[in-house]
């Protein structure tokens, strides 16, 4: 997932518009909206910015992939926002799954006594 793509993700996830990040970042609305689409990159100082209005490292925008779970919470005039990692290997996901079965089968043998 592109840089862009990123800070879009997370941009709608905190309702933000983009003419409210143009303005936090003394952009104009069609310079931010190129940022979003990768048609221009950004500074190491655009992307630090970026990241304080959102709240977030970083480190955390720029390794932001589909393992990564948000948890959004308050009101709509509150803008709370968390990352956190959900860095399971393949063989943990499978014994997870697995387990989650295993009770499943015990709840349903108890249910039947």
């Amino acid at each position: 997932m592109e840089i862009g793509t990123k800070i879009k993700k997370v941009r709608e996830m905190k309702k933000y518009s983009q003419e409210f990040m143009a303005e936090r970042l003394n952009v104009s609305q069609p310079t931010y909206s190129r940022f979003e689409k990768d048609e221009t990159d950004l500074t190491i100082s655009q992307l630090k910015d970026i990241s304080e209005i959102f709240e977030m490292r970083v480190e955390d925008l720029i390794n932001l992939d589909e393992r990564i779970v948000f948890n959004n919470y308050g009101t709509a005039h509150d803008k709370s926002f968390s990352v956190i990692y959900q860095s399971v290997s393949d063989k943990e996901r499978e014994l997870y799954e697995m387990t989650i079965k295993l009770l499943e089968d015990k709840i349903k043998y108890l249910e039947g006594k």
